[in-house]
């Protein structure tokens, strides 16, 4: 989880002016900041510790965290009170999820759980989809399987293209914050890495939705490499207290 909050700080400053390079400098920017994913995120991890609705805590997240930079569809849900999702297929789903990869120990509860925590918002097929297929990675990548493995397995099970090169989808990608447009091309980044940094880099790179495709590309490298202690401590020192807390309770206990 600490991946996806890392990325999420990382890619910040990138999503209103994307770059289209894996070697920029400094790695975190002064004006490197938690958006929604990690609020969201972090949402997410206390529903689990609090075996709480995923909803409700949604719902508390935004309301601690008003201005963290939410889509309209979700501002606007979050702040009716209805139980009705919006039949969204945004990205939301999937930069949220991480912590459901961590906190199971079957793929099928992980791929049950995912599914739920998209069905609050994100019930469209492709939302449920772009909520899964990363939620399974960071489960299977935790475990240290092979990224063949990984690859095989998110394109079997959801249909994702990831034989692609980041090269390749740099050179025509473009901002989307659809799931169909930014799960793959995230998942495609941490296949290609060769460290939890280097991920990051690549999907930034790519120069769509930044922070969320780093926040979901990290989120699974954080599970395979693990986050170097220096990045770690950068990520965690732009949190605050609650977040913070929230942060270390779940790390301690599922990471």
């Amino acid at each position: 989880m600490l991946g996806a909050i890392a990325g999420d700080v990382i890619g910040s400053v990138y999503e209103a002016r994307p770059i289209k390079t894996p070697y920029f400098s400094p790695l975190f920017h002064h004006d490197t900041r938690f958006t929604d994913d990690t609020v969201l995120t972090v949402a997410l991890a206390d529903s689990i510790l609090a075996g709480a609705d995923y909803g409700d805590k949604l719902r508390e997240y935004f309301r601690a965290y008003p201005n963290a930079g939410y889509g309209g569809s979700f501002f606007q849900w979050a702040r009716s009170g209805s139980r009705r999702a919006y039949n969204s297929f945004g990205n939301g789903s999937a930069m949220r999820v991480s912590p459901i990869g961590h906190a199971y120990e079957t793929l099928e509860e992980v791929l049950a759980r995912a599914k739920e925590s998209a069905d609050y918002t994100h019930n469209h097929p492709e939302g449920v989809k772009g909520a899964q297929a990363p939620a399974a990675a960071v489960f299977l990548a935790r475990r240290q399987t092979p990224k063949a493995e990984i690859k095989d397995y998110v394109e079997r099970t959801f249909g994702y293209d990831l034989g692609r090169t980041v090269e390749a989808i740099r050179r025509r990608y473009s901002f989307d914050v659809t799931c169909m447009r930014t799960v793959p091309e995230a998942l495609v980044a941490f296949l290609q890495a060769e460290s939890y940094e280097d991920a990051v880099r690549k999907a930034i790179s790519l120069g769509g939705d930044s922070d969320t495709l780093a926040c979901i590309a990290g989120g699974v490298a954080g599970a395979y490499y693990g986050v170097p202690d220096d990045i770690r401590a950068e990520a965690m020192g732009r949190l605050d207290e609650p977040l913070r807390a929230v942060v270390g309770a779940f790390c301690a206990r599922f990471c």
